[in-house]
């Protein structure tokens, strides 16, 4: 039995749920994340989870050439009296989603089929798991990768690469882990949501008696509070931009403007003046504001309000 992890960079692939920046605290029941075995076992930790889809091309993760015949190779090595094999261990946690699956997993965080979330299909989704954040790089250049600093740098729907391993999981629940060490941002596709909820056309239904689409009169609505502007960006210098310019020459003084030419008055030159055009009558006043807060000031009134009523609401007629 061996149960020494194996590294591997992963294949090309867009992340498609989870986090590289917050770690889960908490299991699928609601437990807090307890360490397992060892010195340290009963005391909190957290995991860094997040999901990899990487286009399939085979039937069967198992014969995927490097990475899905590693883990299988790996799993039967930890694993060498067939708890490994589908047959004898359907349970055998492979921590690989299989993407055009209609069956959502036993213990799946989401209640939607594997073949419905966005990014899943036709990919094998890899789930990746630490108790620490990874090392996170620009790696769009390959040759020169750099680290990235700062929150969110990378977010679900960015294709990137992962570094990490594959180890025989030989506790209570048999099965691998996937770990991750390093990751690279690869290029940008669209970002996919993974929390939150679409509204639109979800809403609708009759209306109860007498319900109206403007408050009644006397109702005074919370005022909005106007947004801040935001305070414009510092803008670093270009030698910090461009450290190239740095030792550049100064740029050279402005040139003097070009001198005005002078024209002489047209009576001079003697080229008669044109008659004064008279100016345009002063623009109509602007008419009274009929509509309210988006409501018509007729729909008001017809709820009760008054004019004086309307005006201390803020109405500018």
């Amino acid at each position: 039995m061996s149960t020494k992890a194996v590294e591997f960079t992963s294949p090309v692939g867009r992340i498609v749920w989870g986090s590289l920046y917050e770690p889960n605290t908490k299991d699928f029941d609601g437990n807090s994340l307890t360490i397992k075995k060892g010195p340290d076992a009963g005391k909190p930790t957290q995991r860094y989870e997040f999901g990899l889809a990487v286009p399939k091309t085979q039937a069967h993760f198992a014969n995927e050439p490097g990475w899905g015949q590693l883990i299988w190779a790996t799993a039967h090595a930890a694993f060498p009296g067939g708890d490994a094999s589908p047959v004898m261990r359907p349970d055998f946690s492979w921590k690989i989603t299989d993407g055009d699956s209609a069956v959502i997993p036993p213990k799946s965080k989401s209640k939607v089929k594997p073949c419905d979330r966005e990014g899943f299909k036709g990919h094998w989704v890899l789930k990746y798991s630490s108790s620490f954040a990874p090392k996170i790089y620009d790696a769009r250049d390959i040759n020169n990768p750099v680290l990235l600093e700062g929150k969110d740098a990378i977010v679900p729907g960015y294709v990137v690469q992962v570094i990490g391993s594959v180890a025989g999981n030989t506790g209570n629940s048999p099965g691998i882990y996937l770990n991750h060490v390093a990751v690279g941002l690869r290029a940008y596709l669209p970002e996919i949501r993974t929390s939150g909820v679409d509204v639109t056309g979800k809403f609708g239904g009759a209306l109860p008696p007498g319900a109206s689409n403007v408050p009644a009169a006397g109702f005074a609505a919370p005022a909005v509070p106007s947004a801040a502007p935001a305070p414009a960006p510092a803008v670093p210098a270009p030698a910090a931009l461009f450290p190239m310019y740095a030792a550049a020459a100064p740029l050279p003084a402005a040139a003097a403007p070009p001198p005005t030419a002078v024209v002489p008055a047209p009576a001079i030159m003697g080229i008669p003046v044109a008659p004064a055009v008279p100016a345009p009558p002063p623009a109509a006043p602007p008419a009274v504001a009929s509509i309210h807060k988006g409501h018509p000031i007729a729909a008001w009134q017809a709820n009760g309000w008054t004019l004086e009523q309307l005006r201390a609401d803020g109405y500018a007629g």
